[in-house]
């Protein structure tokens, strides 16, 4: 019988500390950041090409279902167009038919209609200016109106004790009218001297003008161009009354300014010049706002004469 068997030689398999043949482990720390890192990257890559591709897919399906609709509301006046020029072409086949009339009396017809069309829309609107205009008129004349009416309720209660006086204005006012007149009738200038015939338009004007008595210049003078030559004199615009038809002008005539003021339309404003026994006039013969409208009359030629005085 044997003994027992010897166990087998131990080999000791202990590696001393630092004699290992592995890895660091901050190198398999960075290694594993970094793949975690190009995985994610990659991941929310992928994740915006799919949102790219889906709305891209979403503007093309809008795009299309568009264009379909469009396409089929073209179709569908396209219909209603062959529909229509169909009928159309029905109707004017029936109509040369029936009537026997020819393509160019047919496109004729249609040019006088469309004329007369024309005309009573012109006409047509003329006529509602003209209303429009006629419709303010009468009220501005209703506001006046309106105006005068308070204003004679308010005066109603003076007018017993102002008769007398009115009495006696009107008598004053009446002899004042017939001096007046008189004095029109013989044409009198400011200045008492027998004035030239006075034109009250530009016919009369240019009579005048035919007759080569006097010179003429017409001017159109406004207030706010100050100083204006005319001729051998300047005028200057002070101011204007276009109800009572009244003006005040300096007139500025061999280094002299003259103010004449108040002046009436249609009145000759005299003053002399110069070298000249008979007097320089101007005649105003349209008096608005700001502005007054008349012309000139100068003597033809220079005379000797006794120094006058000058009056406004």
């Amino acid at each position: 019988m044997s003994g027992p068997e010897p166990e087998p030689s131990r080999v000791d398999t202990t590696v001393p500390v630092g004699t290992r043949n592995a890895a660091p482990l901050w190198a398999v720390i960075a290694l594993a950041v970094v793949a975690a890192a190009g995985l994610g990257g990659g991941y929310y890559y992928a994740q915006g090409l799919n949102d790219r591709l889906d709305q891209v897919n979403a503007d093309l399906q809008a795009s299309l279902n568009t264009q379909k609709e469009m396409l089929k509301q073209i179709g569908g006046r396209l219909d209603q167009g062959d529909t229509r020029a169909a009928e159309l072409q029905a109707q004017v086949g029936q109509t040369q038919d029936r009537l026997g009339i020819t393509q160019s009396e047919i496109q004729k017809t249609r040019q006088q209609t469309a004329a007369e069309l024309e005309k009573t829309r012109q006409a047509a609107s003329q006529a509602a200016q003209q209303a429009a205009q006629r419709a303010q008129q009468i009220a501005s004349q209703l506001g006046e109106l309106q105006q005068d009416q308070v204003a004679t309720k308010g005066n109603l209660g003076n007018l017993s004790t102002d008769v007398a006086g009115v009495r006696g204005d009107v008598k004053s006012t009446q002899s004042e009218l017939e001096a007046t007149k008189s004095e029109l009738q013989r044409v009198i200038g400011d200045l008492g001297v027998q004035s030239d015939l006075v034109a009250h338009n530009r016919t009369e004007l240019s009579d005048l003008k035919a007759r080569g008595e006097r010179d003429y210049i017409e001017f159109d003078l406004l207030k706010r161009n100050r100083v204006q030559r005319f001729g051998t004199i300047q005028l200057e615009l002070r101011r204007t009354d276009a109800k009572r038809q009244r003006y005040t002008v300096n007139l500025i005539v061999d280094d002299r300014k003259i103010e004449k003021k108040d002046k009436n339309v249609f009145e000759p404003v005299q003053f002399y010049q110069e070298g000249f026994r008979a007097p320089t006039e101007i005649v105003v013969n349209r008096i608005d706002k700001d502005r007054i409208v008349g012309y000139i009359s100068f003597p033809k030629s220079k005379e000797t004469r006794q120094p006058m005085g000058s009056k406004s």
